[in-house]
């Protein structure tokens, strides 16, 4: 199966695409191509304050999240950063491209990859900056912002500075900010329009903290932003009907991924809160990947992933027929002895 043919089973992207309304959006947008998106940023910035009460002051824009987890660490100069795992590498590689000394606390499998906020307290001592995601992209689980709020202020004097990506955090149903965390000046939120709203080709990022931190971000900051990116977010963040349908049918599919996947005696399958399903197979991991390629889907091996081993994989909602596909797959290759 050529790569550009293989169908992408882990990436967290909606399956579904961009709404009808953001399309539409966009083409009347293109007719302001040739002008700047300042304006457009302003009224999506009006919009984020009547919709979750955040001032335009405690916002910061990018055209991807990428762009910002570079950006944090370049502006606050931490010399020693924590990453809470399992989690992807550019949150260490943009640490080290600023100088930082990176260390690691991974969620153990034991505990099914859950939080634990005691031993993550326990972590903190002289560092200066901590990455996680929240939910976890490689685990799924979630934190409550309860929990969040214990750390975060029992650490607020002299304590780290905590960035938590929230990339896929409409997929739980919980995207309310918590408004009295924002004047906090130890705290970055980060989130983005790329996977919950099916726009990775269009994305924009954005950041939410004090002011005086995102002061911080913006004497940094070396981009513009994309006119029809901005359109775009902007229709998104108002498409109720969209999110409702898109919730509904991720929860749907990844119950019966779930429910399948259990039925699946070599397949250990760890509870997740969001679209993205962390597994461990009990065969020869190399083999069933390339099985899952020659039936044209490819899952990401968590091989390279602090605190997993090549027996992980992350498995993500797909199209229906593709996920049914990859459970066909699956089920074969358990019938095939030689595996």
């Amino acid at each position: 199966m050529k790569e550009n043919k293989l169908i992408d089973g882990s990436s967290g992207v909606s399956s579904i695409g961009p709404s009808n309304k953001v399309k539409s959006a966009l083409r009347k947008a293109i007719k302001k191509i040739n002008k700047s998106s300042c304006e457009s940023c302003g009224l999506l910035k009006k919009l984020f304050e009547s919709k979750y009460g955040l001032p335009p002051e405690n916002i910061l824009f990018a055209n991807s999240l990428k762009e910002l987890i570079y950006l944090i660490p370049e502006a606050l100069k931490p010399i020693r950063v924590l990453i809470v795992g399992p989690a992807l590498d550019m949150y260490e590689d943009a640490s080290r491209s600023a100088g930082a000394e990176v260390s690691y606390i991974n969620t153990l499998e034991k505990h099914g990859f859950a939080f634990d906020i005691p031993r993550i307290h326990e972590a903190l001592n002289n560092i200066d900056l901590v990455f996680f995601a929240n939910p976890n992209r490689i685990a799924g689980k979630m934190i409550s912002w309860e929990k969040i709020r214990e750390v975060i202020t029992l650490t607020q004097s002299g304590g780290p500075h905590f960035v938590i990506d929230e990339s896929l955090i409409e997929f739980t149903g919980c995207d309310d900010y918590h408004s009295d965390m924002m004047q906090t000046s130890n705290l970055t939120i980060l989130r983005t329009t790329a996977f919950f709203y099916g726009m990775p080709g269009l994305e924009l990022a954005y950041a939410v903290s004090s002011p005086e931190i995102i002061h911080l971000y913006e004497k940094k900051k070396h981009w513009d932003i994309n006119l029809l990116s901005v359109e775009a977010a902007r229709t998104a963040y108002k498409d109720s009907t969209y999110r409702k349908a898109s919730k509904k049918y991720m929860l749907f599919e990844m119950k019966t991924i779930i429910r399948l996947l259990n039925k699946i005696e070599w397949i250990t399958v760890y509870d997740t809160d969001i679209n993205i399903v962390l597994i461990k197979i009990d065969k020869n991991p190399d083999d069933v990947a390339w099985q899952l390629r020659r039936a044209g889907i490819d899952i990401r091996a968590c091989s390279k992933i602090e605190g997993l081993d090549r027996s992980f994989f992350t498995i993500a909602v797909m199209k229906h027929e593709n996920n049914l596909k990859l459970i066909s797959t699956l089920n074969s290759i358990n019938q095939n002895s030689q595996f």
